[in-house]
C-alpha cells in the first residue's frame, strides 16, 4: 500500500499526502478470517455505523472475501451502510468488481483513500497490511488514515494468523482535535487449541512487536498475563473459554485498563484500554 497508483478523479477527490513507501502484500485470505474483529467493532460502537459516511476495508487481498462478509454483517444492523473496498493492485480491483452490489464498491487506492468529499469515513479496517513496514512508517500510516476520517471515526489496524484464530488489533479513534486517540489494544482468539498468552506475541502490530524488551510496558503486560494464566490453569479443566476468562480476570488485578466485561471475554475478546500508544 502506498501513494503510488492513487488517481485523482474530479475536484472532489482528496489531494495526495506524504505516505510510506510501496510494499505489496501477499493478499492471502480465508472465509471468516476476520469475523471476530467484525463482531467486536459492532459491539464496541454500534452507533458509529448510523453516522453519515462510509466504511472502508483497506487492503482486502486477492479476493475480497472478508470485505463482503463484513458488509453483510454490517447490513444486519444498518441496512443503509456504504462500504468501499480499497486495494492498490489494479488486477485485484478488477477481479473484485463482479462482487460489487448496492452499497458495496471496490476502488484502486492506498493510504491516500480514493474517496470523495461526500464520503467521510466512520470506520476503517486495515488488517495485515503494515507488517512489512518500519515502525515509524506504520505510525505515519495511522496518522494518514485517521486524517481522512470523520471526527470520532474508528480505525482497526493489526495482524492475525492465516485462519484468523488469533489476532492483535490496535483500535484508534479520531479525536475532536483531529489527533489519534487510542481506544485500546484488542487481543482476540478462537477457543480451538490450548490458550497461551504468548501466542499473541507473533501477531503484535508493527509499532509494538519490536518493543518486546525488558522494561517495556508490552513486555510487562505479557509477563503478567503469563503469571495470571499459570495461576488459573486448573480452570482449563472446564474448557479453554473458561480458562481465557479466568486468566483475564486475574490479569486485571495486576495490569490497569483490562476490560473485564464477561460477555466480551467469553467471545474471546480481551481489550487492554491502557496499552501504550504509540
Amino acid at each position: 500500500m502506498s501513494q503510488k497508483g492513487t488517481s485523482k478523479k474530479g475536484a472532489g477527490w482528496r489531494a495526495k499526502g506524504v505516505g510510506p513507501a510501496d510494499h505489496d502484500t501477499r493478499g492471502k485470505t480465508a472465509h471468516q478470517r476476520l469475523r471476530r474483529l467484525d463482531q467486536f467493532l459492532m459491539a464496541l460502537d454500534p452507533g458509529r455505523l448510523r453516522q453519515t459516511g462510509v466504511v472502508v476495508d483497506l487492503g482486502y487481498g486477492r479476493v475480497p472475501i472478508t470485505t463482503v462478509e463484513w458488509f453483510k454483517r454490517l447490513q444486519e444492523i444498518e441496512p443503509r451502510v456504504r462500504m468501499v473496498g480499497v486495494e492498490r493492485d489494479p488486477d485485484r480491483v478488477a477481479a473484485a468488481q463482479p462482487m460489487s452490489e448496492p452499497g458495496l464498491v471496490f476502488r484502486r487506492g492506498d493510504f491516500q483513500l480514493p474517496l470523495g468529499d461526500d464520503e467521510p469515513v466512520v470506520m476503517m479496517r486495515a488488517m495485515n497490511v503494515l507488517r512489512q513496514y518500519e515502525q515509524d512508517a506504520a505510525l505515519a500510516a495511522h496518522e494518514q488514515m485517521l486524517a481522512q476520517m470523520a471526527i470520532g471515526g474508528l480505525l482497526a489496524e493489526g495482524t492475525c494468523d492465516p485462519p484468523g484464530r488469533i489476532m492483535v488489533v490496535q483500535i484508534l479513534r479520531k479525536g475532536t482535535d483531529g489527533q489519534p486517540s487510542s481506544v485500546g489494544l484488542l487481543f482476540a482468539r478462537s477457543f480451538h487449541g490450548v490458550f497461551e498468552p504468548t501466542d499473541f506475541q507473533a501477531v503484535l502490530p508493527k509499532h509494538l512487536i519490536h518493543r518486546m524488551q525488558p522494561g517495556e510496558p508490552i513486555a510487562t503486560f505479557f509477563s503478567a498475563w503469563s503469571r495470571a494464566a499459570a495461576r488459573t490453569r486448573s480452570v482449563a479443566e472446564f474448557g479453554q473459554k473458561q480458562f481465557f476468562v479466568a486468566a483475564a480476570e486475574a490479569l486485571a488485578t495486576e495490569i490497569s485498563g483490562i476490560e473485564t466485561r464477561r460477555a466480551w471475554l467469553r467471545n474471546g475478546w480481551l481489550l487492554w484500554r491502557d496499552a501504550p500508544y504509540p
